[in-house]
């Protein structure tokens, strides 16, 4: 049989065995082998090889796209340097994931635009990597989710959904106030997630200050800190707002800088109240 006719066999056994790598790279990784002078095992190991590794990559984007990341950051790209009061270290050994296994919580804290979700959207990926299943929600949106299920009866189903996420990531606590139900809804579920699984918050305001998202109620807020911070990785996040810097690099370059990067993390302090429907999520893209 020719050479065209076997890649034709091949990819027709290929598609029928769902093995897709194998039959489009059988032709390409054969004429290889033979170059290299490379037996039929070592070829046959090579065109398995890909196809695991192309399966690999399939499911590590899938797990990626489950999380619901923003948009995806990388621990490589943060300026550590333009925040000095982060332990980059410590970054680099939670990247590695034990936090996660142990169901500990990263409380990451300091004002906008210092790069929180930066940090824990690049912890949030190196996690899919490593095969573990995340979800990244922003406080408004969490709290809207969870008042709908309590609406149609299915809180439990969505609860022992977000069970399942070893790594819950909630962005932007304090930049939306909660009324007294969903306050309450919040700190039920966060508190639960305390013994499930591993959890990271971004946070603007100090601790002395949750209150203020959680309808002014202190003995909720002292119940929910104790658990968080039990087993927890502070994370504290001093300097200027990147997107501050951004501006004013824009302006010394003689550029008009876009509204929405023009001081806005310095007005954005503390949390807004919202109305019970769906909350807005602030427009601000991340540094």
């Amino acid at each position: 049989m020719s050479q065209a006719g076997s890649e034709i066999l091949i990819r027709d056994y290929a598609k029928r065995l769902r093995l897709p790598t194998v039959g489009s790279r059988a032709g390409s990784l054969a004429t290889e082998a033979a170059q290299a002078g490379h037996g039929s095992l070592e070829f046959l190991a090579a065109l398995l090889e890909a196809e695991v590794l192309q399966r690999e990559s399939n499911v590590e984007r899938a797990r990626i796209r489950a999380a619901r990341f923003p948009e995806l950051k990388e621990l490589s790209s943060f300026e550590f340097s333009l925040v000095p009061s982060i332990d980059q270290a410590l970054v680099a050994e939670l990247a590695r994931g034990g936090w996660i296994q142990r169901r500990e919580v990263v409380l990451a804290v300091g004002p906008p635009g210092t790069g929180k979700s930066h940090v824990c959207t690049a912890l949030g990926v190196e996690a899919c990597r490593q095969g573990r299943r995340v979800r990244f929600v922003t406080v408004a949106e969490l709290v809207t989710e969870l008042a709908e299920a309590q609406a149609q009866h299915r809180l439990s189903r969505l609860e022992a959904q977000l069970d399942r996420i070893d790594l819950l990531i909630c962005d932007e606590l304090g930049f939306v106030s909660l009324d007294a139900d969903q306050a309450q809804l919040l700190f039920i579920l966060l508190a639960h997630r305390y013994t499930r699984g591993a959890l990271a918050i971004t946070t603007n305001l100090e601790f002395a200050d949750w209150p203020q998202v959680f309808n002014g109620d202190s003995r909720l807020v002292a119940a929910l800190l104790d658990r968080l911070t039990h087993r927890c990785h502070l994370l504290e996040f001093q300097g200027d707002s990147y997107r501050f810097r951004q501006s004013m690099a824009a302006r010394r370059g003689g550029i008009q800088p876009d509204s929405d990067l023009n001081g806005a993390a310095a007005r954005r302090g503390g949390p807004r109240s919202v109305p019970a429907g769906r909350p807005r999520r602030p427009g601000n893209p991340r540094p």
